[in-house]
Parts: structure tokens; sequence; C-alpha cells
């Protein structure tokens, strides 16, 4: 087996360690990892209005995995 092979392995033994036993932990590195990335790329506000996005994105996502109806939430959302 090639050292690419092994490194490849051993890096795949370790995110599926750090999922089961620290999931919260390797998504909020992870996160911070990509924010700090768009920052350094992106600059502070357009990688804050990106983030927002994001995250607006995958709130409407959670709730139409969860079959919640997504058009009271938008209309009371909106209506604010």
């Amino acid at each position: 087996m090639s050292f690419k092979e092994q490194f490849a392995q051993a890096v795949a033994r370790f995110f599926s360690w750090s999922w089961n036993e620290h999931p919260g932990k390797l998504v909020g590195t992870s996160g911070g990892f990509v924010f700090g990335l768009l920052l350094v790329i992106l600059g502070f506000w357009r990688a804050v209005v990106l983030f927002l996005f994001i995250a607006a994105g995958f709130l409407l996502g959670k709730r139409y995995d969860e079959h919640r109806d997504l058009s009271a939430w938008l209309n009371r959302f909106f209506q604010k």
C-alpha cells in the first residue's frame, strides 16, 4: 500500500472517529475554517452576507426536511 493510500485511510478514520465522538467540534471547526477562508477571500461584509444567505437556506431546508409548513413560517417571518 502506498503512502498516499495509507494517508487517505488515516484521514478517513480520523474524520469518522471525529464525527462519531465529537460532531459539534468537527462541524464548528469546519465552519470556522470555511468562514475564515471566506473572510480572507471575500472580505468581512461579503462573507457576512454570504453566511446569512447560507443560514437562511439551511433553515428553509431544515423545515422542508421536517415536512413543516414553509408558507406559514415565511408569512410570519415577513409580516413582522
